[in-house]
């Protein structure tokens, strides 16, 4: 049997990378100081309760048969940890999770196509860095005609190299965006578990 967690997460300021000034700066303007730090908040607890459920649901299972995908990762092995590691020192909740799984013993799998994530990133940075208003409305349309299929093709990606590079006895970890809908895309083979709880 292959079997499947889906846990949803929320992405914090430090996986935004490069964009993460411009990001918080537009969402500071939109929403307004008080509601921007009440989301940071939220988004702390949210990584804390998510973090002890992680360590709750798999202390039963022997680490050596886990596989983890994360989204927005296109390579594995070495370079993978590497990557991860990095992120994981810059205060990503998300990869600190990730690296303290790895050094257990679970294995860090190759997720994305690296492709698709360059043709959403160029849309991303069109319309964050744009100069002039205008130019970010056109950068915002162009994103919002094109985003739901690069979603879809990037869930597809997902599900196609997860069928591929799990196998039987083995146990896959996805942490997944809450946008994306990758269990869809899935073969019936694999059992899934969506791992839920409530904070925000």
């Amino acid at each position: 049997m292959r079997k499947l967690l889906i846990i949803p997460i929320f992405h914090t300021d430090v996986d935004m990378g490069s964009f993460k000034e411009k990001i918080n700066e537009i969402t500071e303007k939109q929403f307004g100081k008080v509601e921007l730090q009440n989301h940071r908040r939220d988004i702390v607890k949210f990584w804390e309760e998510l973090d002890k459920t992680i360590e709750k649901r798999i202390k039963d299972i022997d680490i050596s048969v886990l596989r983890i995908y994360q989204d927005g990762h296109a390579v594995g092995g070495p370079f993978g940890i590497k990557i991860a590691n990095e992120i994981a020192e810059r205060g990503s909740r998300n990869h600190q999770i990730i690296m303290r799984l790895i050094n257990k013993g679970a294995i860090l799998m190759k997720t994305e196509s690296i492709e698709l994530l360059k043709e959403e990133y160029s849309l991303i940075k069109s319309m964050v860095m744009a100069k002039t208003p205008a130019d970010g409305e056109r950068a915002a349309m162009e994103y919002k005609k094109r985003k739901d299929d690069i979603l879809k093709k990037r869930d597809r990606y997902m599900a196609e190299n997860i069928d591929k590079t799990l196998k039987e006895d083995e146990i896959g970890v996805l942490f997944i965006g809450a946008a994306h809908n990758v269990e869809k895309e899935l073969p019936s083979n694999i059992v899934v578990e969506k791992v839920f709880f409530t904070v925000l």
